[in-house]
């Protein structure tokens, strides 16, 4: 055993290794990878404490015994000084990796085998021991060995101080995936990899997206080829996004940062450009350009200048790509989650808000500084003056408004008009559309309630309304049709209910049978809606009567009936519930009995209102109303807008339609094409 010194002392060794074992590990793991190692292997033992043994192997080139005193016997001057940087091949820059295992473990044996200039396989032993750094053991003199065919290093810890669960844990898989990520992913052809006992390590859930390309330059009469390598990471890895140039061995001879770093996207990114050309680059900063060696580069290269152009055009259309796939649809979904953009109220709104964001997108998009470390008070105030000039015709006042907050380029403010006529043409579109449908909807429906067309309530009238039920409002989910039970119907509303209402368990809700004599009734339509504004819960029961059939006493018992079943059971009765019944016909009977019941309801100061019950704060309301009276309110409601558009309503009538199936399939198709 020889035991030979390092010229320092172990208190300046032990002062100034590394105290994260996370960093400790990734130590000797590149020290394999610095000797040309594919592979390296972590395996170890534990109990339930501790972990008892460790060893690190690689398949690397081993550790020349000739070569220690250069190696072993020297500190913060390896030799592999001058190779170092995050993307390079070569890690082990200042010689004291080796003494890593000072804040883990008290001693850490090497068993090396390399293979000399005689190609003859030598196996040797060193040893280092915690509070003795200053020396190293050569334990054993070198032997040739006639039963190992392969170079490699193991290192095996002695007294090792880590949790049993240190291997397993997050904390040390995430810092090794960010440690080595770049290192494998660039050498995947070359089949680098970590194992830990037996299972490799999988570093790319730490990258979201990556490409691959080729660049060429021609300058005098030369081909100059270009690998670059994109990765967009998950998490930011570095303070600074930048370009890496690697000469052919993959050593980092040159970095950049890219034009993003200053874009608070979160388009966390690099770029790898390997190239022998940068074999015998220089960095002006850092070295001048040797006169005599006629090929060395440097920065300032045309070929290099132009490299970094095309390199920036291809970064653009990275970043450009991920803020419209990606950045911008956080944003919308964080501004929605808030009610910094605001919930629509019906389908017309609805062409509104996507008008809206739409264009909150594109502004994203093509200047993202104007949304970043906005408090939410402001988002809002913005949205809002987006929204307002989007329903003017001053869309184009945005651009001004936005070069008063930020400076926009030419291609910018070209970009952003051009999208802003875009979605206003979209808009218009998509008004129209709608508003044509539910015409010839309307339209359609106007001859199906004559009784002359001999339609009936269940097979024709109940389904034409339950595909036009924005009728009687927007946004209901219709929970029954085919008029089932009660018991139907209620199972049916909960399941719903609790699947559309966020917050709410299925679990919480009985699933027990309703007790009451009329349990067997049944409903036309059933639907309801959430008020996202004020967290109620609208609920709506429709009863149509066959057009032959003349709205009394009679029909109105039966709705109240529904009322008063619904009104016995909590389940249909929380306190954020409300209650809407409508009977629908062509006109009431001659008792006059609606129309005094209407008289009787008058003080509560709303249309078609017969009755209205007040159960614990929870209300309850029927109407009774004519299909005429629904087309008309209708034409009043829609009236600003088709004049707006000045639509030619003559071309869309339906007046003329023959028979049942005819009025079937133009209800259907208009109500399909309005909600795509």
């Amino acid at each position: 055993m020889t035991k030979r010194k390092v010229n320092i002392t172990n208190n300046s060794i032990s002062n100034t290794v590394t105290k994260d074992v996370n960093k400790a590990i990734c130590e000797y793991l590149w020290n394999g990878f610095d000797a040309n190692a594919s592979q390296l292997s972590i395996r170890y033992t534990k109990n339930a404490f501790n972990i008892t043994s460790l060893e690190i192997q690689d398949n690397g080139e081993g550790i020349d015994r000739s070569s220690l005193q250069e190696t072993f016997g020297c500190f913060q001057d390896s030799q592999k000084l001058h190779t170092y940087q995050w993307s390079s091949q070569v890690k082990g820059k200042k010689g004291k990796g080796r003494y890593s295992f000072n804040c883990f473990a008290s001693k850490a044996d090497w068993v090396t085998v390399y293979k000399d200039k005689e190609s003859h396989y030598i196996r040797h032993k060193i040893t280092i021991k915690k509070g003795d750094n200053q020396n190293y053991d050569d334990n054993e003199q070198e032997t040739k060995s006639s039963s190992v065919k392969r170079t490699g290093t193991t290192v095996s810890f002695s007294d090792i101080n880590l949790p049993s669960d240190f291997f397993d844990s997050e904390v040390f898989l995430d810092y090794l995936k960010k440690e080595f990520a770049v290192f494998l992913f660039l050498n995947k052809a070359q089949n680098k990899e970590i194992l830990i006992n037996g299972e490799k390590l999988d570093y790319e859930d730490v990258i979201e997206d990556s490409d691959n390309k080729v660049i060429l330059i021609e300058s005098d009469c030369t081909t100059f080829y270009f690998n670059v390598t994109y990765i967009r990471w998950k998490e930011k890895m570095k303070e600074n996004y930048c370009m890496y140039f690697l000469d052919s061995s993959q050593t980092e001879k040159y970095e950049k940062t890219t034009t993003f770093n200053n874009k608070d996207t979160k388009f966390h990114h690099s770029l790898y450009i390997s190239s022998d050309y940068f074999n015998h680059f220089v960095d002006n900063a850092t070295g001048e350009k040797n006169l005599f060696e006629a090929d060395n580069t440097s920065p300032k290269d045309k070929v290099f200048k132009t490299l970094v152009k095309k390199l920036k055009r291809f970064l653009e259309e990275k970043q450009k790509k991920y803020v419209a796939e990606v950045a911008s649809k956080k944003l919308l979904a964080k501004y929605q989650s808030k009610g910094i953009i605001r919930q629509p109220q019906n389908d017309y709104d609805k062409i509104l808000v996507e008008d809206l964001k739409k264009t909150i997108s594109a502004m994203y998009e093509v200047q993202p500084k104007i949304f970043t470390n906005l408090q939410d008070d402001q988002a809002k105030t913005l949205v809002g003056v987006v929204e307002l000039l989007l329903q003017t015709d001053k869309r184009e006042d945005l651009i001004s408004i936005m070069e008063s907050v930020v400076k926009l380029s030419d291609d910018e403010r070209h970009n952003l008009a051009s999208v802003l006529k875009t979605t206003d043409l979209a808009r218009i579109t998509d008004t129209i559309r709608l508003i044509q449908n539910r015409i010839r909807t309307i339209s359609a429906l106007k001859v199906a309630v004559k009784p002359e067309n001999g339609m009936n309530e269940v097979d024709d009238l109940q389904k034409l309304v339950e595909q036009s039920f924005w009728i009687f409002g927007e946004e209901y989910n219709i929970v029954t049709q085919a008029e089932p039970d009660f018991n139907q119907a209620l199972m049916g509303y909960l399941d719903k209910l609790y699947d559309t209402v966020p917050g709410i368990s299925k679990s919480n809700y009985s699933k027990d049978k309703i007790e009451h004599p009329d349990v067997n009734k049944e409903m036309d339509i059933f639907a309801f809606r959430q008020n996202i504004q004020s967290s109620t819960i609208d609920n709506i029961v429709v009863e149509l009567k066959h057009p032959t059939v003349k709205l009394g006493e009679k029909e109105l018992s039966q709705v109240k009936t529904y009322m008063n079943v619904i009104m016995r059971d909590s389940r249909f009765n929380a306190s954020n519930m409300r209650w809407k019944f409508y009977l629908v016909g062509n006109n009431f009977d001659s008792s006059n009995y609606i129309h005094n019941e209407m008289r009787n309801a008058i003080n509560w100061g709303k249309k078609n209102l017969v009755c209205h019950v007040d159960n614990n704060g929870i209300q309850y309301e029927i109407f009774v109303i004519k299909w005429s009276e629904l087309f008309a309110d209708f034409e009043i409601r829609h009236n600003f807008l088709l004049k707006k558009l000045e639509m030619k309503r003559d071309e869309l009538s339906v007046a003329s339609v023959h028979g049942k199936t005819e009025i079937h399939s133009i209800v259907a198709e208009a109500n399909s094409s309005d909600t795509q």
